[in-house]
């Protein structure tokens, strides 16, 4: 569940972006804009998959958990559960811990490189 927030996000994340840029700079900036999101989104994937490989493990983690029906629902809705037995479950977050560090870095990223407008500045633009 967190996995699609974080994907669901970025989508609108990036048709804004489009938008904005559409109405600032014109279609061939809004395209290349919306390309440099996805690329950004993959490579940075990729990258932070590796780095969260090196401390979580691809397996996941057995534990073992008592039956109890508020902690089987948070499990449920973060993504991380697998039911293995009736009461052994297996905690599988590298993929979703990797899509947070990622949405972390592209945040400041983006803040720093689309927020920096050429019209923020009133006193620039004349």
């Amino acid at each position: 569940m967190i996995t699609v927030i974080i994907f669901y996000l970025h989508t609108i994340f990036a048709m804004y972006v489009f938008g904005k840029s559409y109405q600032s700079d014109g279609l061939m900036q809004a395209v290349l804009n919306l390309a440099f999101i996805v690329i950004l989104f993959t490579v940075g994937w990729t990258v932070s998959d590796f780095f969260t490989g090196l401390f979580i493990s691809d397996a996941g983690y057995e534990i073992n958990l008592p039956i109890n029906a508020l902690i089987h629902g948070l499990l449920k809705l973060t993504g991380f559960y697998k039911p293995i037995s009736y009461d052994v479950i297996k905690i599988v977050p590298k993929d979703t811990v990797a899509l947070i560090l990622l949405s972390v870095a592209e945040y400041y990223f983006y803040k720093f490189f689309f927020g920096l407008s050429k019209h923020s500045n009133p006193e620039k633009a004349k």
